[in-house]
């Protein structure tokens, strides 16, 4: 017994250096094909001993093909140490390098220097991402500065700043698509390079980035074993963060600015790091070389693929490739449930006597903006309010906008909640499991594939998208007894295979992709009555079975073991949970659209007012959410009429400045 320890022990690392060096061999074999196609590799010699270009095959290999590979092995190795860190510092598995707004600060600044600032643009694109991505963080750790920088608080803070830059960027590029299309193919991401221009910018920036976050090492060991115990033992935790956190988040923002947004690299390498190696003392090196090799296989297959199939960003197709990836990992991997963290550590910042005088606030909210919403509103003779006489108008055109938005505000959050709740990590949303993105990859096929169909058509493609991913992460979760890690890693793997697609669409798809981009935005403009009325019922009923089940939620976010202990069936009540919380997310998103704010932000913004019991608290989610979705609704339709503005859009906008105040200000107090 005591022989076959260490042989066990041991078996696994073998597996995983010969797993990777299989990788890393076909990332090279590719490159050299690559390279073998454009130039005979008989000609290799002559080619590396001439000093001259004498060819157009030799001025293709030296200035096009010999940069990109090198660019791909700095990009990936730059993404897939600031991912690690991301993940160690952060003690959270979805953790990547665009977390805290970095990649959609660098996208909304370029955006809007190429609209309001075009000087700034022709000085130097690569300088405006830089400061975009910048003022980005500056803004997340200014939120979240406070005693010792809790990790969620980051989180949280990240993530609003992400998706309010994110919104911004979207509403740009919705109002002026002629003028930002190029920015469409630069946030799908390429690696393509006509000189060596793009790597001598790139590499002694994250030589040197790299270099510090390696001297770093130790003190990020320490802090992952905790604040307290980092602290006793001489780390500052604080500052340790800022000043790794800064370091991912410069990497990043430095190959963004180059090369675009290439997603999932920084999330994917750190998951397959930890699989081939664990409990290994070089994570971060082995981390950055994974990014590396993974990145070059992505970029050597998009090119092999691109002889067929025309131009593909790698950024995309980065997804397609990791998303997968993502899934066998959780499938392979058989580690038991890890100890319970606190999902949201962040106190009440308002003071309220009962939960009970809570909720009802927030009802009689929720009616008064209702009632607004259907009376008042603007058209041809100005601001009206309705009167009976306009009572037909109002029900044919205002009921349903109104009803949809109550319902999937609501299915939205208390999706969300549960997902959170039960899956235990802050991060967790509806959208996350990739639900709707598969709606909207199915909506996407039939609007550019099916332009004559009905709207009932597109919808009913849509539905079985929604369908067909569901039912892929309830099959592979129910084989892993809904683990809440592999379950994430699921559900990310196949949003990013589902993501990467769509925004294959969207830069290839033309103008037919451009009429994809307000619904994607979020949008009640088409919906009937007896889709809002659906979105409802499916609302309600929602509610109904999260507050039946309200005990197994409270029980799972003490972990597995403890709520098994205690009674509760982990695999049947996770399995029922999740299907609740995927019904729901499919019904709002097919209805209205994604939104990734309302069932990200609005358990956690719940949680902030006062909401502490799960029953109360799936109650004041759908009170938050559908409220929330009203009130932006009927501000997107009269805020500058006759144009509609996304209630999406509107919800990160008004909604991400209210968290980010209560953020910082729990953590002045």
């Amino acid at each position: 017994m005591i022989k076959s320890t260490p042989s066990a022990s041991n078996s696994l690392p073998r597996n995983g250096t010969v797993f990777f060096l299989l990788i890393a061999i076909t990332a090279s074999a590719l490159a050299l094909n690559g390279l073998g196609h454009s130039l005979p590799p008989a000609q290799w010699w002559a080619f590396l001993s001439s000093a001259k270009i004498s060819t157009p095959s030799e001025a293709l290999v030296y200035y096009g093909l010999l940069p990109r590979i090198v660019v791909a092995l700095v990009a990936g190795f730059a993404l897939g140490l600031g991912g690690t860190v991301f993940q160690q510092v952060l003690d959270n598995q979805l953790a990547e390098p665009g977390l805290l707004g970095v990649s959609s600060g660098a996208g909304l600044a370029l955006a809007a220097s190429l609209l309001y600032a075009p000087p700034l643009w022709r000085s130097g694109p690569e300088v405006v991402a830089l400061a975009g991505a910048g003022l980005a963080l500056m803004v997340v750790l200014g939120v979240a500065f406070g005693r010792g920088m809790a990790s969620n608080t980051l989180i949280l803070a990240g993530v609003v700043v992400n998706l309010y830059c994110g919104a911004l960027y979207s509403l740009l590029v919705l109002f002026n698509h002629d003028f930002l299309t190029d920015l469409l193919r630069w946030q799908a991401g390429s690696l393509q390079q006509s000189d060596w221009r793009g790597l001598t910018m790139l590499l002694p920036q994250v030589a040197v980035i790299s270099g510090a976050v390696f001297l770093m090492q130790r003190p990020l060991t320490l802090l992952s074993l905790g604040d307290g115990t980092a602290k006793t033992l001489g780390v500052s935790s604080t500052t340790m963060k800022i000043v790794a956190l800064a370091c991912a988040s410069m990497l990043a923002a430095f190959v963004t600015a180059n090369f675009g947004i290439i997603g999932f690299i920084g999330l994917a390498a750190p998951a397959l790091a930890r699989t081939l190696w664990p409990n290994n003392n070089t994570r971060l090196l082995r981390s950055a070389v994974t990014g590396a090799v993974l990145l070059l296989l992505a970029d050597q297959l998009v090119r092999l693929l691109s002889q067929y199939a025309g131009d593909i960003p790698v950024g995309a197709a980065a997804g397609l490739l990791t998303g997968p990836l993502l899934v066998a990992l959780a499938l392979r991997n058989r580690k038991a449930s890890l100890p319970h963290h606190d999902i949201a550590p962040i106190q009440s910042s308002i003071k309220i006597r009962s939960t009970a005088q809570l909720t009802g606030i927030l009802a009689v909210l929720l009616i008064a903006v209702t009632i607004m919403a259907f009376f008042v509103g603007q058209s041809q003779m100005g601001w009206q309010v309705a009167t009976l006489s306009d009572m037909e108008p109002a029900v044919n055109w205002r009921l349903p906008r109104v009803l949809a938005s109550v319902g999937a505000g609501a299915c939205l959050a208390i999706s969300g909640f549960i997902l959170q709740r039960s899956l235990r990590n802050p991060l967790a949303s509806p959208d996350l499991l990739g639900i709707g993105h598969g709606a909207g990859l199915g909506l996407a096929f039939a609007i550019i594939l099916l332009p004559a169909a009905s709207i009932w058509s597109k919808f009913a493609v849509a539905s079985v998208g929604a369908v067909f991913v569901l039912g892929l992460v309830v099959l592979l979760s129910w084989r892993n007894a809904f683990h809440p890690e592999r379950t994430l890693l699921i559900g990310v793997g196949l949003g990013s295979t589902m993501n990467s697609l769509l925004v294959l669409v969207l830069a290839g798809g033309g103008p037919k992709a451009a009429a994809l981009l307000s619904w994607f935005a979020g949008s009640t403009g088409g919906v009937s009555l007896d889709e809002a009325l659906a979105v409802s019922v499916v609302a309600i009923l929602t509610l109904i079975s999260g507050v039946l089940c309200h005990r197994w939620l409270e029980l799972s976010s003490l972990g597995d073991p403890t709520a098994t202990s205690l009674g509760v069936p982990m695999k049947a009540s996770r399995a029922l949970v999740l299907v609740t919380a995927s019904i729901a997310t499919a019904a709002a998103t097919i209805v209205i659209g994604p939104l990734s704010f309302i069932g990200l932000m609005v358990p956690h913004l719940a949680k902030m007012i006062g909401f502490r019991r799960v029953a109360d608290s799936l109650v004041g989610c759908a009170l938050l959410g559908g409220l929330l979705m009203v009130f932006c609704d009927w501000l997107g339709r009269n805020l500058i009429w006759p144009w509609p503005m996304s209630p999406g859009l509107l919800a990160a906008f008004i909604g991400g400045p209210l968290l980010l105040w209560l953020i910082h200000r729990n953590e002045r107090r």
